[in-house]
C-alpha cells in the first residue's frame, strides 16, 4: 500500500470514527484510536504498522506541534496571578503520581527503566475532558479555578518529568551508569535542549515580526517547530522540551502570540488525526490482554497517585476543604500528551516500547471514559455545578488534542 493511500485511509476513518463517537459523547480522540485499531493488525490489518513506522515523522511533527502549544500557555503573568499554592499543588500531585507508579511498576517487573519511563508518563493529565465538563455544567466555585488552573500546568510539569527520566534511562541502558552519568548527562540533555528552544523561538520572533501576511507568519511557526524537532533529534536532545521551550518564549515576548496560536491551531488537525490514528495502528490488543496485570496495576497506581498527591499538595499549599477532598478525582483524564510520550519510548527504547505503548493506550480508552463522568460528580458534590444541569446527555463535543 503507497504512502498517499495510507494517509488518505487514516485521515478519513479517523475523522467518521470520531463523528460518530461524538453521538454517544465520547472524545474525538477516542474514535481516532478506535479508528487506528480497526484499521491496524488487530482487527482488519488493512495498513500493516510497519508502514507507519516509515512514516513516523508525521507523529514527531505532530508532538512538536503540542508541546509547542504546551508551552504558548505558559505566560509568566498568568503564572504569577495562580500563586505559589496552585504550583506547588501541581508540581507534587504530579511528581506524586510518578514516583507511585514508579514503584508499583518496578516492585511487579524489577525494571528499572521500564518503570521510571511508565511511571513519568502516568503524572499527564488531558485538559481537555475537565474543561468540557467545567464548561457544559456552568461550574464555578474554588474547586473549578483549582482544576482549571492545575490542568493548565499539568502537562508542561509532565514533559519535564519525561525528559529527566528519558536522559536517565538512556544513561542506564547504556550500561555506563554511575553517579556522574547519572546526573551529568540528563542535566546536560535539558540544559542543552532548553537552550536549543530559546534559540528556536528566538528565530521565529526575529523573522516574524518582518512579515505582514498571516500565512508567512504561519508557515515560519511551522517551519521553525520542524527546525527544532529535527535539530534536537539530530543532537540527541529532546524535541519535546526544546519545542515547548520555543512555545514559552514565544508566549512571553511576541505581542500578538493569541493570534499567532490560533493561527497553528487552526491548521494542526490532520495532523492530529492522522497521529492518533497511526497511533491506534500501532496498538496490539493480544499483547494488551497478556498484560492485564500490568495494566491494571498501572491504572490502579496512578488513579491513587493522582489522589494521594493532590491531597498532599493540597494540605501543604493550604487549599480549601474541598479541594483536598475532591480534586485528585478530577485530575485522571489522560490522552495525547501520554499517547506522545508513549510513542517516543516505541522510537527510543524499542526493546520494551511497544509494551508500554499498549498499556498506557489501554489506560486511555478507559480514563477518557470515565475520567468526565468523575469529574461531574465531584462538581456535583462540591456544589459548585449549576443545579439546572442535571445530565451529562447534553454535553457539546470537542476535539481532546491533549
Amino acid at each position: 500500500m503507497n504512502t498517499l493511500l495510507v494517509l488518505s485511509i487514516s485521515l478519513l476513518c479517523g475523522l467518521l470514527t470520531a463523528k460518530l463517537l461524538n453521538r454517544f459523547k465520547l472524545p474525538s480522540v477516542t474514535g481516532y484510536l478506535i479508528a487506528g485499531l480497526f484499521l491496524g493488525p488487530s482487527i482488519f490489518n488493512i495498513i500493516p504498522a510497519e508502514i507507519c513506522t516509515d512514516i513516523e515523522y508525521i507523529s514527531e511533527f505532530a508532538l512538536g506541534i503540542i508541546a509547542f502549544n504546551i508551552g504558548g500557555s505558559f505566560e509568566l503573568s498568568y503564572v504569577k496571578k495562580l500563586g505559589k499554592s496552585i504550583i506547588i499543588l501541581t508540581l507534587i500531585q504530579a511528581l506524586g503520581t510518578a514516583i507511585i507508579v514508579f514503584l508499583v511498576i518496578n516492585f511487579i517487573t524489577h525494571d528499572l527503566v521500564f518503570s521510571l519511563l511508565i511511571g513519568a508518563i502516568s503524572s499527564a493529565t488531558a485538559p481537555a475532558a475537565t474543561l468540557l465538563v467545567i464548561k457544559e455544567f456552568k461550574a464555578k466555585g474554588p474547586l473549578t479555578d483549582t482544576l482549571l488552573a492545575v490542568v493548565a500546568l499539568d502537562d508542561m510539569v509532565c514533559l519535564f518529568i519525561f525528559s529527566i527520566s528519558t536522559a536517565i534511562a538512556k544513561v542506564i541502558t547504556a550500561n555506563t551508569f554511575n553517579i556522574k552519568e547519572a546526573f551529568f548527562t540528563p542535566l546536560l540533555e535539558i540544559c542543552s535542549s532548553i537552550i536549543l528552544g530559546i534559540f528556536i523561538g528566538f528565530l521565529i520572533l526575529s523573522i516574524i515580526k518582518h512579515t505582514k501576511h498571516a500565512n508567512d507568519s504561519l508557515v515560519i511557526v511551522l517551519g521553525t517547530i520542524l527546525l527544532g524537532c529535527g535539530v534536537a533529534k539530530h543532537l540527541h536532545l529532546s524535541p519535546l522540551l526544546t519545542c515547548m521551550c520555543s512555545g514559552v518564549f514565544i508566549a512571553n515576548l511576541y505581542s500578538e502570540k493569541k493570534k499567532l496560536y490560533r493561527q497553528v491551531e487552526f491548521v494542526t488537525p490532520p495532523i492530529y488525526i492522522l497521529f492518533f490514528t497511526f497511533a491506534g495502528i500501532g496498538l496490539d490488543i493480544s499483547v494488551l490482554s497478556k498484560l492485564g496485570i500490568l495494566g491494571l496495576a498501572y491504572i490502579l497506581s496512578r488513579t491513587l497517585g493522582k489522589i494521594i498527591g493532590s491531597y498532599i499538595g493540597s494540605l501543604i499549599s493550604k487549599s480549601p476543604k474541598v479541594v483536598k477532598k475532591y480534586i485528585g478525582f478530577g485530575l485522571l483524564p489522560q490522552a495525547g500528551v501520554a499517547i506522545g510520550l508513549a510513542m517516543i519510548v516505541m522510537l527510543e527504547f524499542p526493546e520494551f516500547g511497544k509494551e508500554l505503548s499498549n498499556i498506557v493506550m489501554g489506560a486511555v480508552l478507559i480514563y477518557e471514559i470515565i475520567g468526565p463522568i468523575l469529574t461531574r460528580i465531584i462538581l456535583y458534590k462540591a456544589k459548585e455545578i449549576d443545579p439546572n444541569k442535571k445530565s451529562i446527555n447534553k454535553t457539546k463535543t470537542i476535539s481532546m488534542n491533549h
